[in-house]
């Protein structure tokens, strides 16, 4: 049996083992980076909607001023209280669905590490077995020619 088969069947394993593991780590980092991007874009539309929330309490005011009423007393004080409360509870929600998809996509991204520790460990345990085959085919023809 010549060596370059022999060294074929040890490497290939190998090599696709390694590769496996690359693109295992490659994934991790994508999704850790979709992880990030998902929370800093979720802080943007809290921001956001915190800025349209100041915006419609101003109109508000300037609303009931313009009707007669005193701004910020009475029942107009309950609109705007109301209005406070409905957009502290949209920024919690906001918050609460970011969170859930950055942490579904690290859970994704921890997924993606394990598949390549697994693809490589199949790599190397795939080229042990094809090295201790090569062995025994080598052993099996000198017995042969001996």
């Amino acid at each position: 049996m010549s060596f370059l088969p022999a060294a074929l069947a040890i490497a290939g394993p190998l090599i696709s083992g390694i590769g496996g593991k690359m693109a295992g780590d490659s994934n991790a980092r994508r999704l850790t980076e979709a992880a990030r991007d998902e929370q800093l874009s979720g802080l943007a539309d809290r921001t956001r909607q915190r800025e349209e929330l100041r915006s419609a309490i101003g109109e508000q005011l300037a609303a009931q001023v313009s009707n007669g009423l005193e701004g910020g007393t009475g029942t107009a004080l309950d609109a705007l209280r109301q209005s406070q409360i409905e957009g502290a509870l949209d920024a919690l929600e906001l918050r609460r669905q970011s969170e859930m998809r950055a942490r579904a996509q690290r859970a994704q991204a921890k997924d993606a590490k394990r598949a390549g520790n697994f693809a490589l460990l199949e790599g190397v345990i795939g080229a042990g077995a094809s090295a201790f085959k090569q062995k025994s085919d080598w052993a099996q023809e000198r017995r042969a020619d001996g």
